[in-house]
């Protein structure tokens, strides 16, 4: 095993987990999630921040939202729910200004 010598100093992780309607946690952050890193990933490209901001699409972050999607930001350490695509430009101006709480 060797060490990558590439990585972000910025690194956002996206729930798009799906759950059964009647699962008691909820469906699950899903079309949210998907609509939320398809933005994050165009918004990163528009940039050209490749190379320093990583977007990654996940599975279940541990916190089931209302409504919206899940977001872990690394290495801030900070976690946001009930984020919907609308935020999602706005949370990853936030991330790469480094103005997060």
């Amino acid at each position: 095993m060797d060490r990558a010598s590439l990585a972000p100093f910025l690194h956002l992780f996206v729930c798009a987990n799906r759950r059964e309607a009647d699962s008691p946690l909820g469906p699950g952050c899903g079309p949210h999630g998907d609509a939320v890193y398809k933005e994050m990933k165009a918004d990163v490209a528009r940039r050209g921040a490749h190379r320093d901001v990583w977007i990654t699409k996940t599975h279940c972050l541990g916190i089931c939202p209302k409504r919206g999607c899940t977001v872990a930001v690394h290495p801030a350490g900070v976690i946001y729910k009930d984020v919907e695509e609308a935020d999602a430009y706005g949370l990853l101006a936030d991330a790469i200004a480094g103005s997060l709480p």
